[in-house]
């Protein structure tokens, strides 16, 4: 586009509305405002057309300058004909800065016939006191003359200016300059709305006032108010006038920009760019329209290559899923194979070997983590149940445990296999060997807990097992016992179930730092009682609330009602845990019924 055309398409519109609205009101103002001498008026006048002469001359040359600048700046653009010569990085971000100072030059035009108003307004009474004399209605008539011209000057410079250089984005130079939101200045159409009203609405409400100020003094130059204000209200119709076409105009260029991107889209031309000429709404709209063309051109590309290969697609990606079928279920058997290993070394170690006339003793045993192996179902888990017949002091005492490793599947398995062996080799350590049989109830199961902790604190706080140890005595009845970080024993006794407190509880087996083990539980069982010792896994359900959301039940309260619903019955027990809800832990039980004739 060329330069000079668009600088006198600028200088005549801009300064024609200068002197058309303007100049005008600022006139006719000084008129009716000042009561001068014939001589001071000449003066005064003299001045007026000095600087307005002078100003709008230096203005039109700044202006010339300004484009000169501009337009040079778009000339040392290259032009990217195609893809064999891409731009460097510090070209493009020379395109950004010529294309944002493209948006911002409106706003500069507006700034300076502002301060055009400003160096005119100024000037002139400053050299009218010092040629002639202090007049107040002067300063006065100055002041309010900028209040009142200086916005709606601002406004309508900055909408005629952005209309008449819009074209200038279309230019080739610009088109493959892409800015961000951010990069664009921002003034949106409530702000220019706003803006715009304000500036209008000035204009008669301070010639208005200052005539009302006037006549209130005696300082008015005319006899009859009415002329004035006719006149007035006759001359602000100019800048409605012009105001609101150069906004409807911004607004209907906005408009005709994007609903031709948006015919061109529904022709399904995705190749159409939505170029943003202004720094208002349709700029953001712009932005967010190529984005979605850039989205839609990107799927019906994809769409028309799958299509055009279809078939070969579809029995491609039939060989990549069934290879991937094939490889995950070899994953799956190797995986399985080494669950299998683990249920092999684990299960050896979960045993029941008790010989009691006393007490009678059930173990239940289900684990969160099943897989099948060779056509067989099996499980693994961190839960394990462990009970035996040993002799301590020439007497016979009933051994038990309930451990819960910490985790599940693999991680859990790995802990129980750990705790079960160290545990079992206790277990036949005290059998074989005389010193052993010899301790007192108390001492070992502090022993046995001390060196399971000691064992457990090799894997640095990796690997940590709760559980709950005790011993029985045959004759007596009397139960001494360990809680490690474990769900409380439940006593069903007399058609009422209760839990043990335990007067102390240590921390989980591998805690570092853990205090020693030095006191030991003790209580006094009945005839008739029966003890329930388990994992948290019977306590923490996944069930439906009132509402139909599912939500996890963890109250310990919970499974004392169910023992005394099925009056301690192992099998209704387990039956009844399951219709409560989903258990989503592992689930292991032992429950110890004393039954001394």
């Amino acid at each position: 586009m060329n330069r000079k055309k668009i600088f006198w398409d600028l200088t005549l519109k801009l300064e024609a509305f200068t002197h058309t609205v303007p100049v005008p009101f600022a006139v006719y103002y000084a008129i009716i405002t000042q009561k001068m001498e014939p001589d001071h008026w000449k003066i005064f006048i003299a001045l007026c057309l000095v600087f307005a002469i002078g100003i709008g001359l230096l203005g039109t040359f700044i202006r010339h300058l300004l484009l000169k600048f501009l337009f040079a700046k778009i000339e040392r653009l290259r032009l990217q004909t195609d893809g064999s010569n891409p731009l460097s990085h510090e070209e493009k971000e020379y395109a950004k800065s010529v294309k944002i100072l493209l948006f911002r030059y409106p706003l500069i035009e507006a700034i300076i016939i502002v301060l055009r108003w400003l160096s005119g307004v100024i000037p002139i009474s400053l050299l009218f006191f010092y040629l002639v004399e202090y007049t107040p209605s002067v300063a006065r008539s100055a002041f309010f003359t900028f209040v009142m011209i200086a916005p709606i000057s601002f406004v309508t410079y900055y909408f005629i200016t952005e209309n008449s250089i819009r074209n200038l984005f279309d230019l080739p130079q610009f088109q493959s300059v892409e800015l961000q939101e951010k990069d664009i200045p921002k003034f949106n159409y409530f702000t220019r709305i706003l803006v715009a009203f304000f500036s209008l609405a000035a204009l008669p409400f301070v010639i208005f006032s200052y005539i009302l100020y006037s006549l209130a003094t005696g300082e008015f130059a005319v006899a009859d108010p009415m002329i004035p204000i006719v006149t007035v209200s006759f001359i602000f119709v100019i800048p409605l006038i012009v105001c609101s076409y150069v906004v409807a105009k911004s607004v209907k260029e906005g408009l005709n920009e994007t609903s031709r991107s948006l015919g061109e889209l529904a022709k399904g031309n995705f190749d159409v760019i939505v170029t943003a000429k202004s720094s208002d709404d349709f700029a953001k709209q712009a932005l967010y329209l190529n984005s979605v063309i850039g989205t839609l051109k990107d799927m019906y590309a994809e769409i028309r290559n799958l299509n055009e290969g279809l078939e070969e697609k579809v029995n491609l990606r039939t060989d990549e899923l069934n290879q991937s079928l094939i490889d995950i279920s070899q994953l799956k058997i190797q995986q399985d194979g080494d669950y299998f290993l683990i249920y092999q070394l684990l299960n050896p170690f979960a045993i029941k070997d008790v010989n009691s006339t006393n007490f009678v003793v059930d173990h239940f045993l289900r684990q969160k983590k099943a897989f099948e192996f060779k056509n067989q179902k099996f499980e693994i888990g961190g839960d394990i149940n462990i009970s035996h017949t040993i002799h301590l002091q020439d007497r016979k005492f009933l051994l038990f445990v309930n451990a819960d490793a910490m985790g599940k599947s693999m991680q859990g398995a790995g802990g129980a296999l750990v705790f079960g062996s160290v545990f079992q080799s206790v277990v036949q350590r005290t059998k074989a060997d005389p010193g052993f049989k010899n301790l007192s109830p108390e001492t070992w199961l502090i022993s046995t807990l001390m060196d399971l902790q000691l064992i457990f604190e090799t894997f640095d706080g990796t690997m940590l097992v709760s559980l709950i140890l005790g011993l029985i005595e045959e004759d007596t009845g009397k139960l001494y016992f360990l809680n490690a970080e474990h769900p409380m024993i439940v006593l069903y006794r007399n058609g009422k179930s209760n839990f043990l407190y335990p007067m102390i509880s240590y921390r989980k087996l591998g805690t570092l730092g853990a205090i020693p083990i030095q006191e030991v539980n003790e209580f006094q069982l009945q005839p008739n009682d029966i003890l329930f010792i388990g994992s948290d896994g019977k306590d923490d359900l996944l069930s439906k609330n009132r509402e139909g959301e599912w939500e996890v039940l963890s109250e310990d309260e919970i499974f004392l009602e169910v023992v005394e619903k099925t009056k301690g019955h192992l099998e209704s027990i387990i039956q009844e845990v399951d219709s409560l809800g989903q258990v989503i832990d592992d689930f292991s039980l032992i429950r110890i019924a004393y039954q001394k004739m």
